[in-house]
């Protein structure tokens, strides 16, 4: 019900005061977490050791999973060894992590940025609840992996597919809070190939489930997605309407639509040539981030900015900006959560240094375009503002280099490090 209506203060309060009465099962030395099969809620008190000491684990993870972007700042040396010892703790397929709240353990795998580990944890998770029997955890276990895998296009899998699966299961169970997660799963994965008519109606299903719950904060966020898809299928009045209304709905609208919004609508802002408006939205992100634990997002924004600069021939600002950008996508829960980042930044870097001219500048943008190109991941479906910014620095580049030139330079870069194109980002170069 926390989830369901975004009631992480009250999480957040409960948890705290409940860890509190018992050790915290984390602190040194740590002890492996051996399989347990009763939930804590199986039977009443008194538990045995096992079941008493996964309660308090899940306590703990559920008050991690509470936590206050605001102040709670898990970036911190400290706060990166408490996850990994949370990591460390527990192993892929035990049935607790099947199951909440021992499956919250999924979110310190993210925290941690390991990325064999995080595919090890959602494969493991789905065929333990197989072995097991749990129907219900099955399908949420699905559902989760479709939202990494609609993320993670290089990965083998098929996001549309787990999603599928899962509601499935969700409407058989009649389960409307999962069909609503599933669908959203489904859509992203579509929204992610382009298929922008189809992720709609499952936006749109998804936000018939939410409303029946009363789920107002993952209304809100679904939304937003609609919206999204909205303005690429011919729907754009409808689309920028959705996102304003939900904007004006203030701290209403939830932590996670609130930006969200924001960001869509900065972006449209931009492609329909309302610059100030976009730039406007930019910086109401940024001081909403001052303080906020969400350098990924603020990273998000920055590429924003920098895009808008080249787009009103701000070449210098885009070029520090971008590298700025790059700055934040190479840290390891950036290229976690957001791998083609480090790519589109790239792009956003050729094009600003192409716009100052000179043969020079050019030769660069064309390596890093070519860098951009190579370090896109597998199967990667380029936004329309990649797709208009990749046009864009090419047409300036092609406009001061012969063809030989340009397809030298690009095959150059294409063999380049995202390390070594940052590089050449942050060259001292003349105007």
């Amino acid at each position: 019900m926390g989830q369901m209506r975004d009631l992480r203060v009250d999480s957040r309060s409960w948890a705290r005061e409940v860890a509190a009465l018992g050790p915290d099962p984390f602190a040194p030395p740590l002890t492996p977490a051996p399989p347990v099969h009763v939930r804590c809620t199986d039977v009443p008190p008194p538990f045995d050791d096992e079941v008493l000491q996964e309660a308090r684990r899940g306590v703990r993870l559920i008050q991690l999973v509470s936590m206050d972007h605001e102040v709670d700042d898990w970036t911190t040396p400290e706060a990166m060894e408490r996850l990994r010892a949370i990591v460390s703790v527990y192993r892929p397929g035990l049935p607790q992590t099947c199951r909440m709240p021992g499956s919250l353990w999924f979110f310190p795998v993210v925290l941690t940025a390991d990325q064999h580990r995080l595919r090890e944890v959602l494969d493991a998770t789905v065929t333990a609840c197989e072995e097991f029997g749990y129907e219900w955890e099955l399908a949420a276990a699905l559902q989760m992996r479709a939202n990494v895998l609609a993320n993670r296009t290089a990965w083998s899998g098929d996001a549309a597919g787990d999603a599928e699966a899962s509601l499935r299961m969700f409407q058989r169970l009649g389960d409307a809070w999962g069909a609503a997660e599933a669908l959203g799963a489904r859509g992203e994965a579509r929204e992610k190939r382009g298929e922008f008519g189809l992720a709609a109606e499952d936006f749109s299903a998804a936000l018939q489930y939410a409303e029946q719950l009363g789920a107002q904060a993952q209304v809100t966020l679904l939304r937003a997605r609609l919206a999204a898809t909205l303005l690429e299928t011919g729907q754009e009045a409808r689309g920028e309407a959705m996102l304003r209304e939900i904007l004006a709905d203030g701290h209403h609208a939830g932590a996670e639509a609130r930006p969200a919004a924001r960001l869509l609508l900065t972006t449209w802002l931009g492609r329909t040539g309302r610059f100030e408006e976009a730039r406007e939205q930019v910086e109401t992100m940024l001081r909403d981030f001052q303080g906020a634990n969400l350098l990924l997002f603020e990273g998000f924004v920055l590429g924003v900015r920098a895009w808008l600069d080249n787009e009103q021939g701000r070449f210098a600002d885009a070029v520090a900006g971008a590298l700025t950008a790059l700055g934040r996508a190479q840290e390891p829960l950036s290229r976690m959560i957001a791998p083609e980042m480090v790519a589109v930044h790239l792009l956003t870097a050729a094009w600003g240094i192409a716009g100052a001219g000179g043969a020079d500048n050019a030769l660069d943008a064309a390596r890093l375009i070519g860098a951009h190109d190579a370090l896109l991941p597998a199967g990667h479906f380029s936004s329309a503002v990649e797709a208009r910014q990749r046009a864009s620095a090419e047409r300036v580049v092609r406009a001061l280099l012969d063809d030989a030139a340009f397809e030298g330079a690009h095959a150059e870069g294409g063999g380049l490090s995202a390390e070594e194109a940052t590089a050449l980002v942050r060259r001292d170069r003349k105007d």
